[in-house]
């Protein structure tokens, strides 16, 4: 009895290696990637240091203009310099800012890449089925379509209401037998990147 009680799962099939299989590469896949995409998002402290420094060189800039005339030598100096900077670390958040699209294509390339490599591997093989006859007093006999009819009921029960929703969901299921009352492959993996992904986009606010 556990803590909070709930209705037995009549799962008929179950492929714990494989469940463990899929959430590794795509919980591996996501973090791999997010760490990755965050170097390239963050500026280096290098950049924040000159950025500081421009601040205080605006400063100055300013304290020289008001002091007239007088300075026009020094402000002029000053200006020059606070331009060639500003010039300068505009080019280099251009140059970051086309790296990172760079890798944000080749991630999403890459996912699909892997999407479509996990679709292929485990086409038409159910991670988890739900089983009809397991619903039911081992004493009572279903027909084919009645066991079906009752595992689907029971799995759209179960994920309700993910079972109603999600065109991708429906595409993970290609292929089954009993796609209605089945779990596929990219069902896990999805789970495992979702999951990864929510962790670092905490991780992603605190290093910006």
């Amino acid at each position: 009895m556990g803590y909070v009680p709930h209705p037995a799962m009549p799962v008929g099939t179950l492929r714990p290696n494989d469940i463990v299989l899929l959430l590794a590469i795509g919980a591996g896949f996501e973090l791999v990637t997010r760490l990755v995409l965050i170097f390239f998002k963050r500026k280096p402290d290098s950049i924040r240091k000159r950025e500081v420094a421009l601040k205080a060189l605006d400063k100055r800039v300013k304290k020289s203009r008001a002091m007239g005339p007088k300075a026009f030598v020094e402000t002029s100096k000053l200006e020059r310099q606070q331009l060639a900077e500003e010039k300068a670390l505009a080019e280099n958040a251009e140059t970051r800012r086309k790296t990172l699209e760079r890798y944000e294509r080749l991630a999403k390339n890459m996912g699909m890449f892997l999407n479509l490599i996990v679709f292929l591997l485990w086409y038409g093989i159910p991670i988890m089925e739900f089983s009809g006859d397991r619903i039911l007093s081992p004493d009572v006999v279903l027909t084919k379509t009645e066991s079906q009819e009752a595992a689907i009921s029971a799995f759209e029960a179960c994920l309700f209401p993910l079972s109603y929703v999600g065109m991708g969901l429906k595409i993970s299921k290609w292929g089954m037998v009993n796609p209605r009352a089945s779990t596929g492959a990219l069902l896990i993996l999805w789970s495992a990147q979702q999951t990864i992904g929510k962790l670092m986009d905490g991780v992603d606010a605190l290093c910006m």
